[in-house]
């Protein structure tokens, strides 16, 4: 047994790769659908980590970073991180392509380079994408039993013995759900999710919910450098999702709701919580657009009454 005396002396605070983002020795997972921007996002983190800079406002724990493609060579790679005016060297970034051994990275090629990369003293480490390893011919990456059982576990295993936090990249499929889902929301210790949404051009959603640290959700914006910034709105400018909302509300007329039923029966790009959050610092905002909300505790539930009502311009005589 201990006591909270002995418990709050033996404490010592989880260190990050990425503040409140990232655990060192943790294992995360980035899903997102092609063409969204997983490799940009994944080579802007690796540059933010490799010196030291902030990552979309996070602090990040400097380290060497090791990049593993199995998707793009290093034309490829180098060709983005000259556009995206990245600042990686010798000392800081070491790659590795399947395309470069003339076939599919396995098991021991990440013991090997694993372990150079260790003598070195790198910390964070990145797989992208992690289905391009060939772990084992018998494994089924759609299986949540496989997936579960002996996918995971082997990279668990790696951030163990070497004290990497690592990073899988994998796709999402067209219904915005990731090939073994449930095994990856039980095996990680955070995902990373990035959607477009048609309602939002030209900007990428990021969810993020994790074991170790508070959800977080950001509209980024993609730059001419192919780098993401968090998208500031204008203050005049009712935030896209909430417009989504007004939009619903004008045609209802009057409602009840849970945020939890508003973001699934409208399919919004966020989660409850985050809807929650936002619906209660704009309750004004709103009630300038006519729509005026009430909210009330009941047991677990915040329940919202919603009511519209066209509203009156102050110049109108």
């Amino acid at each position: 047994m201990m006591t909270i005396s002995e418990m709050k002396k033996n404490y010592k605070k989880k260190d990050f790769i990425v503040d409140s983002f990232m655990k060192s020795g943790g294992l995360y997972c980035l899903v997102a659908r092609p063409k969204v921007g997983k490799s940009m996002f994944c080579l802007q983190l690796t540059n933010s980590i490799a010196n030291g800079t902030t990552f979309l406002g996070f602090k990040t724990n400097p380290s060497p970073v090791l990049y593993i493609s199995t998707e793009m060579n290093f034309y490829q790679i180098l060709d983005r991180i000259n556009q995206m005016n990245l600042n990686l060297t010798d000392d800081n970034f070491s790659l590795e392509d399947q395309y470069s051994n003339e076939r599919k990275l396995n098991q021991m090629d990440l013991q090997i380079t694993f372990k150079d990369f260790y003598n070195k003293g790198g910390k964070f480490v990145i797989v992208d994408m992690f289905t391009g390893i060939d772990l084992n011919n018998g494994y089924n990456l759609n299986d949540y039993q496989d997936m579960g059982k002996y996918v995971f576990p082997y990279y668990r295993d790696l951030c163990k013995k070497y004290g990497f936090t690592i990073l899988l990249v994998h796709h999402l499929n067209k219904n915005n759900t990731s090939l073994g889902s449930t095994a990856i929301d039980g095996s990680v210790d955070g995902i990373i999710t990035l959607k477009l949404d048609n309602n939002i051009p030209k900007k990428v959603l990021l969810n993020y919910e994790s074991r170790d640290y508070a959800g977080i959700d950001l509209i980024l914006k993609f730059n001419d450098n192919l780098t993401f910034t968090v998208s500031k709105f204008e203050t005049d400018d009712l935030n896209p999702i909430l417009q989504l909302f007004l939009n619903y509300a004008i045609k209802q007329k009057k409602f009840n709701f849970t945020a939890s039923e508003i973001t699934s029966k409208l399919n919004l790009q966020i989660t409850p919580t985050a809807f929650g959050k936002l619906l209660n610092k704009n309750i004004d905002n709103l009630k300038k657009e006519g729509l005026h909300i009430e909210s009330k505790r009941t047991g677990p539930l915040r329940m919202y009454a919603a009511r519209y009502e066209e509203p009156i311009d102050d110049y109108d005589e």
